[in-house]
């Protein structure tokens, strides 16, 4: 008996503790754990590696869930780390937020507890009335908004993803966001506010607007969302409405779709706009090695699965071009690829004289026009970019316009564009003209210290008379009916060039051109008044005037050239006719950009008042100039010029593929010229 009544006093004292403890621990918990504040705040300054401060009002409720209510909450930067600094120079925190209220499950502490990662957690409902938030990065990767130990980044260490908790209910009444990342040139100043959730009512939605530089050029960004908690939420959240406009290296990107996490812009799906005064401007900013081009604007539609982005261009006009295209950009392959189709209407190759330093024909400052009288471009490719990307790109155009009314265009030109290992390749090149094409490919490697350029192309059966459009409205065949007139020269042209230069601009790689040009005619004829007027017979020129021209068949018409260190030099060139055979000799200098040629016709027929004088083309390429030589011994020269051409061209005929009957017709067009020279 004794026993149990002690049992039972022990009994009555154990239930008593507990009742007060249960009673202490209500009193806690309706009194909000204020005691708790500062234990809170030294054990999160030491988790996360920087002063945290709550207060001075402070609740904790911890029944069912982690509740907290604060007047205020700082969150500084670490030591050592980036921050930014204020008017007094005194440094900014990275987080101030006023008026807030937090709800966390037990086990996303728990899981925190345990070592596990950011995203784990899930934060119920976050309400905070204004927030200030400041970032910084250092050109090493260090910031104050990633947390850890620091490390410095690597050269090759990519860039990993600012991890975020998952919420339920999120609202933000007034926020101010401002970000200096000196590792991405990037700086910001922006307003964003959102109201959403459970209790996001009417007023739910995201505003984000901010102003800022990037690469030391203007920034400005407008967002406008669904809502910032699907954005953040993770996988599985639905997609939301998405606008975003974005201003930046002379580049507008407008984006209008769905999308279900704005950090990884996971299932995204809309349609898009850019415009901008180049191309390659918009390329650095998206992460793309495009060409530099004059102004231009494209749209479509771009969606995203995985890591791949899909952009189909409905519409992309850069100067008098009009394109469209199919692409995919795979944004996981190291290093990224751009693989796809660039189709259209019309490429003006003009368009593209940016590419390579030229000017496209808009009228620019004196102080950006060539020095010294300089012709080619001297302006340096931007060769590292090359090794940023990969690519495999598709060209199907429908007609390229080669920047000039008195040539024919290619319809269709068809090739392929590669990207590799810092070698951009055009291959498979086929163009077509004047019932003719030209094939080849081109290449530049830019991973060499003078990069290399290398050119094999080759042109057949292309009609001159279709190719050179200029008509003749003095042929005689051309009167008295209402066909029109025929061309100046008519014929089948064939041809083939090997080049290979090296240098870091157009006017580089040509000054150190190397290589060969071989050109030919075959069943061709050239107008009499041409011929003529270069073999300077005033008589006969008036006569073919008053009677009308005709054309004479070319018995030969070939041209070889050699090409080394930049210097230009016609190995044979010879246009031959029952009236008269024309030569041409000297040479061209792309280095110098000088001229020093001579054209020299000895006509088979006579005529007294033919001066038989060559003509001189001297000078530069922004300044040649044309002169006759009327010296007594012009004759002399003239038949002297004709006749050292025949030793080398019987040499390179062998050598030039132009067909058999060709070159038997230009055999005995050197016999001729052989006999007649006697």
């Amino acid at each position: 008996m004794a026993t149990a009544l002690r049992i039972g006093r022990v009994g009555r004292w154990i239930l008593g503790a507990l009742g007060l403890l249960v009673l202490a621990l209500l009193l806690c918990e309706a009194l909000g754990w204020r005691f708790l504040r500062d234990p809170l705040q030294s054990r999160l300054s030491t988790a996360l590696q920087r002063e945290v401060r709550c207060g001075p009002t402070f609740r904790l409720h911890l029944l069912g869930s982690v509740r907290m209510q604060c007047s205020e909450v700082f969150l500084g930067s670490p030591e050592g780390q980036p921050v930014l600094l204020d008017e007094q120079n005194n440094p900014r925190p990275l987080l101030l937020a006023t008026g807030v209220r937090l709800a966390v499950p037990w086990s996303s502490l728990l899981a925190l507890r345990r070592g596990e990662g950011l995203e784990t957690v899930e934060i119920r409902s976050l309400t905070i009335e204004q927030l200030e938030a400041n970032l910084a990065q250092d050109k090493d990767g260090r910031a104050n908004f990633k947390f850890g130990e620091a490390k410095p980044k690597a050269a090759d260490e990519e860039d990993k993803p600012l991890l975020l908790p998952r919420f339920g209910e999120l609202q933000l009444r007034q926020g101010r966001l401002r970000m200096e990342d000196a590792l991405h040139a990037l700086s910001v100043d922006g307003r964003i506010s959102t109201d959403e959730g459970s209790a996001g009512g009417a007023n739910a939605g995201l505003q984000a607007q901010a102003d800022g530089r990037w690469r030391g050029q203007p920034l400005k960004v407008g967002l406008q969302a669904g809502g910032a908690l699907p954005l953040v939420a993770g996988a599985g959240a639905p997609p939301v409405p998405l606008k975003l406009r974005i201003e930046a290296a002379n580049t507008v990107v407008e984006l209008d779709g769905r999308v279900a996490d704005v950090m990884s812009l996971r299932a995204l799906d809309g349609t898009f706009r850019v415009k901008g005064a180049s191309l390659a401007g918009a390329g650095g900013f998206l992460s793309l090695t495009l060409p530099t081009t004059g102004p231009f604007e494209m749209n479509g539609r771009i969606t995203k699965e995985e890591d791949r982005y899909r952009a189909q261009v409905a519409s992309f006009t850069v100067g008098t071009s009009r394109l469209r295209g199919d692409f995919s950009f795979d944004a996981a392959a190291k290093p990224p690829r751009l693989s796809g189709t660039l189709a259209g209407q019309r490429l003006a190759l003009s368009d593209l004289a940016p590419a390579v330093g030229a000017d496209n024909g808009e009228d620019k400052p004196a102080a950006a026009r060539p020095k010294g009288g300089r012709v080619l471009p001297q302006q340096e490719f931007d060769l590292p970019k090359l090794g940023l990307m990969q690519a495999d790109v598709r060209i199907d155009l429908a007609q390229a316009y080669l920047g000039t009314d008195a040539l024919e265009d290619f319809r269709p030109l068809q090739g392929r564009l590669t990207l590799q290992d810092s070698v951009l390749t055009v291959q498979d090149l086929v163009a077509s003209t004047a019932g003719g094409q030209m094939r080849g490919r081109i290449a530049l490697d830019a991973r060499p210290k003078q990069p290399l350029w290398t050119a094999d192309l080759r042109w057949s059966d292309v009609r001159l008379e279709r190719f050179v459009k200029p008509r003749n409205p003095t042929a005689a065949e051309g009167r008295g009916n209402d066909a029109p007139d025929p061309g100046y020269v008519s014929g089948i042209l064939g041809g083939q060039a090997q080049l290979r230069g090296a240098g870091r601009s157009t006017a580089a790689m040509l000054g150190s051109l190397d290589g060969g040009l071989d050109l030919w005619v075959r069943d061709g004829a050239l107008s009499h008044l041409v011929i003529e007027a270069l073999g300077l017979d005033v008589a006969q020129a008036l006569g073919v005037l008053v009677k009308g021209d005709r054309r004479l068949p070319l018995n030969c018409a070939v041209v070889r050239v050699k090409v080394q260190d930049g210097l230009v030099r016609p190995e044979a060139a010879v246009f031959d006719t029952s009236d008269t055979t024309i030569v041409a000799s000297g040479e061209v200098s792309l280095a110098l950009e000088r001229l020093a040629l001579t054209l020299a016709a000895r006509p088979k027929d006579f005529s007294p008042l033919s001066l038989r004088s060559p003509v001189h083309v001297n000078g530069t390429f922004g300044n040649p100039e044309v002169q006759l030589d009327k010296g007594r011994l012009a004759l002399k020269l003239g038949a002297a010029a004709a006749l050292a051409f025949v030793n080398p061209l019987a040499a390179v005929l062998p050598l030039m593929d132009m067909g058999e009957k060709d070159k038997a017709g230009c055999q005995q067009a050197l016999q001729q010229q052989q006999k007649t020279s006697r």
